[in-house]
């Protein structure tokens, strides 16, 4: 018994992973990917290319958007090796320039990079595929098994940490060992927010827009300049002390002004003479009064 037991563990294949890091699952559909990684990893843990597609076009079949699938899958990871988390991108990753992008990540945040190869005879995807809920199709698995046999001989020299190969027996026996090493965060690394900077939305009146630095919260034109008579208007007048105030000027109107009582009677005019040949009064002449 002892010895049986022995023997299994000696079976077992115990791959030792490093948090944070990103660790590539690459080979074709049907092969035992998402199978491995629900079995090994958190669900949190594993960023699935299948996942993303329904999250961006309701539909993880759909093709056509490719993209925009594979532009989450990029973010997330991104995301999460700024917080020092684990990796684990679930997709076929047959392409270089697929598997070059996630060498690039890693090295701009100085994370090991592994990929798993899952070499699985093309019958055995084909026989798994046929039982799934989701299938992709024979001719969909040969061309992938195809451009699998390509990938594993040119994977050796893209620069991988390290290449774990599995076949169909190993899926079941693979255990895994995470060591937690923190990475130093760099200046303008995603993942993480500056001290200085602070979740809020600026107001139209601030300067700026988007997110970035804090800045003190303006209050709204209307509180900074509340609306009534401006300085010039509430400002008093100021008359010199030797100016008489002038007396307010009466209406007109049809009734004739009475004269001012404050002072003497003003002095009354002598008529003119008339028309019919009386001369003039002169300055200083007494009016004669007709006979």
């Amino acid at each position: 018994m002892a010895q049986e037991q022995t023997l299994n563990e000696s079976k077992e294949k115990r791959v030792r992973l490093i948090r944070p890091s990103i660790v590539l699952l690459c080979g074709p559909a049907a092969c035992g990917k998402s199978t491995l990684a629900r079995r090994l990893f958190r669900p949190t843990q594993i960023i699935s290319s299948d996942w993303a597609r329904a999250r961006v076009c309701d539909d993880e079949r759909d093709q056509r958007f490719q993209t925009q699938a594979f532009a989450l899958v990029h973010y997330l990871t991104e995301l999460r090796l700024g917080l020092n988390r684990l990796c684990v991108v679930d997709s076929t990753a047959l392409t270089l320039h697929h598997r070059k992008e996630y060498l690039e990540l890693a090295k701009r945040f100085q994370v090991p990079c592994v990929v798993f190869l899952f070499d699985v005879p093309l019958e055995k995807c084909v026989e798994r595929d046929r039982s799934r809920e989701r299938t992709v199709g024979r001719p969909v698995i040969e061309r992938q098994h195809l451009a699998f046999g390509q990938t594993k001989t040119d994977i050796r020299q893209e620069g991988f940490d390290e290449i774990i190969e599995l076949g169909d027996e190993d899926l079941d026996k693979v255990q895994i060992e995470i060591i937690f090493r923190p990475i130093s965060q760099a200046p303008g690394m995603p993942g993480r927010r500056p001290q200085d900077e602070t979740r809020h939305t600026p107001r139209p009146w601030q300067r700026g827009t988007g997110r970035g630095p804090a800045v003190p919260e303006a209050k709204p034109p209307s509180l900074m300049h509340p609306p009534g008579p401006s300085r010039e208007q509430t400002k008093p007048e100021v008359r010199p002390a030797s100016s008489p105030s002038k007396a307010p000027s009466a209406p007109a109107t049809g009734l004739r002004q009475a004269p001012s009582v404050a002072g003497p009677p003003a002095p009354v005019e002598p008529p003119s003479s008339s028309a019919e040949g009386t001369s003039p009064t002169t300055p200083g002449a007494k009016a004669t009064p007709e006979p």
